[in-house]
């Protein structure tokens, strides 16, 4: 096989690799974030529990006031009873202790509703926060894998990058910008195999005598349709492993 042929099959093998490395280490950023979101829903979720608990303990402790307030202004009522003079001013204040005293039945209430919806508060702000731990465990242990992952994918991209800019300096000048306008236009793919007569990639025909001279590997040949460069690959024989199909 030319020399040149065979180290484009290999350049172009290791180029869709860097092209694939590239996309994968470009996404870890999306990854870690959507990651980290979730953290942080499950962290707003304990906050504005947490939150909601305070509010409620609040109203409460308001609550708890005005039913004091409102006892002091009964007591204070039930004393002037025995200071009024007429009938008139002692009923105007049984009526007036009457109104406290349901304003203070309507208070008391709203305070044992304020404190069963604080319980009930409580326990979903303890079953969010145990949800917060677990989720905290599993995102700590997804950005460790993403971080050996990305690192993985770097160290592999740095040795790809190396053997890539090693064959593009054995490989002749205008060869080798062939290939880089065919890559171009191609989303990378400057080769195909050639294969029964058609290109494995475009998957057009190919003219019996083109693929005779394509057969032998001795020189550059192009698809008519796609324009890439074609080379064939000889069948293997049994029990013996076929190399990787560059453009395929």
């Amino acid at each position: 096989m030319l020399a040149d042929l065979e180290r484009l099959i290999e350049l172009q093998q290791v180029d869709l690799r860097l092209q694939e490395l590239t996309r994968q280490i470009e996404l870890f950023p999306q990854r870690r974030a959507e990651a980290e979101q979730e953290l942080a829903r499950a962290r707003q979720v304990v906050a504005d529990g947490r939150a909601r608990h305070t509010e409620s303990l609040k109203e409460r402790k308001k609550l708890e006031l005005d039913v004091k307030s409102i006892e002091e202004r009964v007591r204070k009522h039930k004393d002037q009873l025995y200071e009024v003079k007429s009938n008139e001013a002692y009923r105007a204040l049984q009526q007036e202790i009457e109104a406290d005293e349901k304003l203070k039945a309507q208070a008391e209430d709203r305070e044992l509703e304020a404190m069963i919806a604080a319980e009930e508060l409580e326990k979903q702000i303890k079953a969010a926060e145990a949800e917060l731990a677990r989720i905290e465990q599993r995102v700590a242990a997804a950005l460790r894998q993403l971080d050996e992952e990305q690192a993985e994918r770097q160290k592999e991209s740095a040795e790809h990058t190396a053997q890539r800019e090693a064959l593009r300096r054995q490989i002749e000048g205008d060869t080798l910008a062939v290939y880089d306008r065919i890559a171009r236009a191609h989303g990378g793919i400057a080769l195909a195999e050639a294969r029964d007569e058609v290109c494995q990639v475009c998957r057009i025909h190919i003219r019996p005598q083109t693929f005779v001279e394509v057969k032998r590997n001795d020189q550059l040949h192009y698809c008519e349709s796609c324009h890439r460069i074609l080379y064939y690959l000889p069948a293997t024989p049994p029990g013996v492993e076929q190399p990787v199909e560059a453009g395929t």
